[in-house]
């Protein structure tokens, strides 16, 4: 999400709200068989109604009201519903259906709840007393989560978001009710999941079980099947229910659960994870930079020892945020500044050498696949460390099997950029790569040496049989990825 992109949408709103319109702008009704239209007809519909949304982001809903009442004096026959279609939607509420359809039960909880919210002088002035409403408000509310996740299983079941011309019934959720898209997805998540989770629902529904470690057992549960929701079920609600438990460690041990029951799958979901990945640099309107992204574990650890040891507080008198510390350290190191970065990495020699594929692990105890140990063993410092039966260290060595400087020096004086087919990473920012895999016979000679970007070196190591080695007449090679099914061998046994 770019907060910076929302701004200027509603600026432009803003003004076509104080200039005089020619018509009442309305928003689409999407018919039930909206899934048959074009694809970007949800996105139609959502820029046929910017004022109302813009009001709703504002919050007075009165003034509103009132400004959408004089905008619509003239009846416009698009209003009314197409044939066979849903009349329920009022035109102007924006993603929000008519109130008055909510039972009475929750008219009454929403009445009472803003009672509450109003009442400042019910507030207790006893600590104790306060903490106690904030658990008892904070119970309240998971179980307003139980009763909204039934109901989303019902929109969802109805694709009530064709009723706004939304694509997805998560972004409906998002949008109707002002929360992050993370948010909506956490809730559709536990919808979705509570039906094979029993016992899960049944502790949400009376209260014995939070929000928070519900939500953690159906994402942790969602990619196994039935039988084995059944086995994992158990064992993570009795982990949430140990004193010392965090909903952190709910989420690590639903991770160890899938690493045990598949662990053939560790690559593929190390792989989807770096898919997913992404990072987004949004311009504000003070001229500010606001950085979002989602980083895999391996980059993360690489981030976050690049930082943190320059986020550290300088003494008793540092009262800046951790949060300023790591924007600091960031300009530290971009200026060229602090000590060089080591990411620790624990693996086995029976893994190093190929010998097994059991995991290896960073310094804050992620597991990472077995073949991206390899692929950072090609670009690292190897201490050998030998432990005895206690885990004690008994010895700690060190081997080299990095291209030298001058090696470098050579690959990048005959690459100007990363040597994979359409990259144009410079050669002086990417990896020294392995042609011929150091592993099990390949040289660090300067004939099978090559630059790659970092990206494109994790993909060909994850995906060796995707990979074709053309051979340059300057002496130089061409790595072209084959990312879809049609590809062909890897061709580096025919270059010799």
């Amino acid at each position: 999400m770019q907060p910076s992109t929302v701004l200027l949408l509603d600026r432009s709103r803003l003004r076509r709200l104080v200039s005089p319109p020619a018509a009442a702008v309305r928003p689409a009704v999407v018919p039930p068989d909206a899934e048959q239209l074009d694809p970007n007809q949800g996105r139609r519909a959502e820029r046929s109604q910017p004022v109302k949304e813009a009001g709703e982001a504002s919050g007075d809903a009165s003034a509103w009201d009132g400004i959408w009442q004089n905008r619509q004096e003239t009846p416009d026959p698009t209003d009314a519903p197409p044939a066979g279609g849903d009349d329920r939607h009022t035109p102007g509420r924006g993603d929000r259906p008519d109130p008055g359809l909510a039972g009475a039960a929750v008219t009454d909880l929403l009445r009472r709840a803003e009672e509450i919210a109003a009442d400042v002088q019910g507030i207790p002035p006893d600590t104790e007393a306060a903490m106690a409403e904030i658990v008892a408000l904070a119970r309240a509310i998971d179980l307003a989560e139980a009763a909204l996740a039934a109901r989303a299983r019902v929109a969802e079941a109805g694709k009530g978001h064709h009723l706004f011309g939304r694509r997805s019934i998560g972004a409906w959720l998002a949008r109707a009710t002002g929360s992050r898209a993370a948010r909506a997805n956490e809730r559709l998540t536990l919808a979705r999941q509570l039906p094979r989770l029993p016992q899960v629902a049944a502790r949400l529904t009376d209260g014995s079980l939070t929000f928070g470690y519900a939500t953690t057992i159906a994402s942790a549960t969602r990619h196994l099947d039935d039988a084995e929701t059944g086995l994992a079920e158990p064992i993570l609600l009795t982990l949430a229910d140990a004193p010392a438990a965090t909903v952190e460690d709910v989420a690590r041990a639903g991770q160890t659960i899938i690493e045990t029951i598949d662990p053939d799958g560790r690559l593929a979901r190390a792989a989807a994870k770096t898919e997913r990945q992404h990072l987004t640099i949004a311009d504000t309107l003070d001229g500010m930079g606001r950085i979002t992204g989602l980083l895999d574990p391996e980059l993360t650890m690489r981030l976050k020892t690049w930082l943190e040891p320059l986020a550290v507080p300088t003494d008793s008198t540092d009262t800046r945020s951790h949060a300023r510390r790591m924007a600091d350290a960031l300009a530290i190191r971009l200026s060229g500044g602090g000590r060089r970065t080591v990411l620790h990495v624990q693996v086995t020699e029976q893994t190093l050498t190929g010998e097994s594929d059991a995991p290896a692990h960073l310094e804050d105890g992620t597991a990472i696949p077995a073949a991206d140990a390899r692929r950072m063993a090609y670009t690292a410092e190897l201490r050998r460390v030998l432990r005895d039966a206690r885990g004690i260290v008994t010895d700690f060595g060190r081997s080299r099997r990095l291209a030298s400087a001058d090696q470098r020096e050579a690959i990048i004086a005959r690459y100007r950029s990363c040597c994979r087919e359409g990259c144009d990473v410079p050669a002086y920012l990417a990896e020294i790569d392995h042609i011929e895999p150091w592993y099990p016979s390949g040289r660090t000679d300067l004939g099978n040496l090559a630059p790659l970007c970092a990206p494109d070196n994790k993909w060909k190591s994850r995906h060796p049989d995707k990979v074709e080695v053309i051979d340059q007449p300057d002496g130089t090679v061409t790595m072209r990825f084959h990312r879809y099914p049609k590809h062909r061998p890897r061709a580096w046994a025919r270059r010799q």
